[in-house]
């Protein structure tokens, strides 16, 4: 069975604006799941961050790709619902994750890929994800949700 993964809006970023090493690891992740290797889940959430970006061409492109390859596109309902089936307090759960310094909008990717079932997050940000899993998961934990693997597009 092809891995679940929910992929960081950085993760497509440099894959597609950086020339550099990490552009490199990011489009081979990219040409992955366009040869349909994984189930790529996307919250809705994460389209709706794209509005506040300045740079059209480049949030064409990254929307494009998150509409185009996704195998599943989350509404704010079907999480809504999820949450209501699992019985969990979200907002606990987010405050939580905050206090421990994840941004709000990886704090609800995170909350996604642990209610979801996903097999991994993957991400290049390692202040406010990769370096902090151990203390995610023990949120996660905590309030009664599984725990997530976080890694780089290169560790998958």
């Amino acid at each position: 069975m092809k891995k679940k993964i929910i992929v960081d809006l950085d993760v497509i970023t440099v894959g597609k604006w950086d020339k550099g090493s990490y552009g490199d690891m990011a489009r081979n992740l990219i040409r992955r799941i366009e040869n349909k290797e994984f189930q790529l889940i996307t919250p809705a959430y994460l389209l709706e961050h794209l509005i506040k970006w300045r740079n059209v061409p480049l949030k064409e492109k990254i929307e494009e790709f998150y509409l185009k390859e996704s195998t599943k596109l989350l509404s704010d309902e079907d999480v809504d619902i999820k949450i209501g089936e699992l019985g969990i307090d979200d907002n606990a759960l987010l405050i939580e994750l905050k206090n421990h310094n994840v941004k709000e909008e990886d704090a609800f990717i995170v909350m996604v890929a642990s209610i979801f079932d996903l097999d991994c997050l993957i991400t290049f940000n390692r202040v406010h994800l990769k370096n902090k899993k151990e203390a995610i998961n023990e949120v996660l934990k905590t309030n009664g949700v599984r725990t997530i693997h976080i890694v780089g597009p290169e560790e998958v």
